[in-house]
């Protein structure tokens, strides 16, 4: 390989070989496994370097607060009548409590992104599960509407962490060729509690009351909390664990010592070769489940370019498809709620309101393979393209590996809105419908958000706030005129023009960037966000 294939290593551009007497840290310190990046450092507690134990139960931790949170706070669909009941209210003004809730859950995260840099992923999760608790309490002890709705308000606030912190705990402890797998359990964990809450919330409010609904989700946050404190340490790297990549070279003559000595090296067949001592083996430190960090000083100085960063980025190409192509796959999912019960209650189903529920379980369903497919699927695709191409690692060789779930959207959607109005039989509307489009909403955001952090790694969190701003944007709007347009031209419009935008935006990008991703990143690649 010559030295000419270098000459642009952009940001999001990986050389995963050795080279030319240069070695990287590799799995399981053999010249035979992946090499590594990030790099680990020679610290035992630092959070690359932990024992899989270690990282499978810190991600774990978060993605209980996910389906927790989402649960609580994204479930009360069904609970719409008796709401109208007990205050008197229309189904705009219920729909408010969502609504509110979603616009909460979004924008909040232009505090909590900057929030977790500064003070650390324990301290602001911690938090937010602390305010959820205090937001459940309230809505099981409401005696208004618009103490409720203050509640809900509240709630969206504590719950907006489940939006953003947990892909940054993915980034923080998971090697680059690991994260579309975690990335996808973050999106299963996060559409999991979409799918199972409002058969949760429905069954609770039918055989017992609505508010212990709320008591209910107010004891599993309390105790997520509990065991977060005791399990959950601090993943965030200090600056000093953030060793440099060794650039590529022709040989390690122009290496600094600094360089030289950033990790252990161990002499084998007359090669240097660099091992990791505590990789696999290592464990958080007492310090790490400290409440309180030290502060990232370097974040707390750029606190303003902090909060301003999703906004920035949001004028991104990449990080725009990323959030367009989430938004859209994940609403793709809200149109189906929105819809189910006016499709199924109606004949010739006339389903129940705790049948039309249970249809939830198809997506829950289309959830897991979409959880067991995207995320390794995604990492073989490009791993198998990275060989092809001598070692280099380009982002936008994951992105043929959406075609499957696009093709799954665009039939999906389509048995759903053309069976309703059809009067299909059921079986082939929920198993093969709703399956469908449960698997495409695991897996095109997973792909997608995994694209943009590959691209830009150091603002994880700022590309979940964005997309997330987006997505629930678009889904707060829904909630107004969704069901009106179904109730006057029927249920294939409204799912057309989901569908059009699912596999639209989708197709843009594995179309288009495989051949103008790498100059997209070359015009931002002297932007200020790769030094965050």
């Amino acid at each position: 390989m010559s030295s000419d294939e270098f000459l642009e290593i952009l940001p999001g551009t990986e050389v995963m070989k050795d080279h030319d007497g240069i070695h990287f840290i590799h799995d399981r310190n053999s010249t035979q496994g992946l090499i590594l990046l990030p790099t680990p450092s020679e610290h035992a507690h630092d959070p690359l370097n932990w024992s899989r134990l270690w990282k499978l139960g810190a991600i774990a931790n978060q993605g209980i607060f996910v389906i927790i949170s989402v649960v609580t706070n994204l479930s009360i669909a069904p609970l719409t009548p008796i709401y109208m009941s007990e205050w008197n209210k229309s189904v705009s003004q219920v729909a408010l409590l969502t609504g509110a809730c979603i616009i909460a859950l979004g924008y909040a995260n232009f505090i909590i992104v900057p929030a977790s840099d500064i003070f650390g992923r324990r301290i602001t999760t911690l938090s937010c599960g602390i305010i959820c608790i205090a937001a459940n309490i309230w809505s099981a002890t409401a005696t208004s509407y618009q103490s409720f709705l203050g509640a809900r308000i509240l709630g969206g606030l504590g719950a907006a962490a489940n939006e953003s912190i947990m892909t940054m705990v993915v980034a923080d402890i998971f090697f680059l060729h690991e994260r579309g797998s975690y990335i996808g359990l973050y999106f299963w964990c996060y559409f999991m509690g979409l799918f199972v809450g409002p058969i949760i919330s429905g069954n609770i409010a039918a055989h017992v009351s609505w508010r212990w609904f709320f008591w209910a989700c107010t004891i599993a946050q309390f105790l997520n909390v509990i065991v977060m404190a005791a399990l959950f340490p601090e993943s965030r790297r200090p600056h000093e664990m953030q060793i440099l990549q060794i650039a590529p070279a022709q040989s390690s003559e122009g290496l600094t010592e600094e360089e030289k000595g950033l990790s252990s090296q161990v002499e084998a067949t007359n090669e240097t070769i660099l091992a990791d001592k505590y990789l696999g083996r290592g464990k958080p430190n007492r310090s790490q489940f400290s409440p309180f960090q030290p502060i990232d000083h370097q974040a707390a100085k750029a606190i303003f370019r902090h909060i301003v960063t999703p906004v920035q980025i949001f004028f991104f190409p990449i990080v725009l498809w990323a959030a367009m192509s989430m938004g859209a796959a994940a609403n793709a999912l809200l149109a189906v709620n929105l819809t189910q019960s006016q499709g199924l209650s109606a004949p010739p189903y006339n389903w129940s309101p705790g049948s039309v529920g249970f249809a939830n379980f198809a997506l829950v369903g289309g959830g897991v393979i979409g959880l067991a497919i995207a995320g390794p699927w995604s990492d073989l695709v490009i791993m198998r393209a990275t060989k092809k191409n001598n070692g280099i690692r380009e982002p936008e060789m994951r992105l043929a590996a959406l075609y499957p779930f696009i093709a799954a959207a665009l039939v999906g959607l389509v048995i759903i809105g053309v069976g309703y109005d059809r009067h299909w039989p059921w079986q082939v509307i929920v198993v093969l419908g709703f399956g469908l489009v449960g698997v495409q909403v695991v897996s095109i955001p997973t792909i997608a958000i995994t694209y943009a952090i590959d691209c830009y790694k150091p603002i994880a969190g700022q590309i979940m706030a964005i997309s997330t701003v987006c997505k629930n944007t678009f889904g707060f709007g829904m909630t107004y005129y969704y069901n009106d347009w179904v109730v006057t031209s029927g249920f294939t419009p409204p799912l057309m023009m989901i569908m059009a935008l699912t596999v639209g935006f989708s197709l843009v990008g594995t179309i288009l960037f495989p051949y103008f991703g790498k100059s997209l990143r070359r015009w931002t690649r002297a932007s200020k966000v790769h030094s965050f």
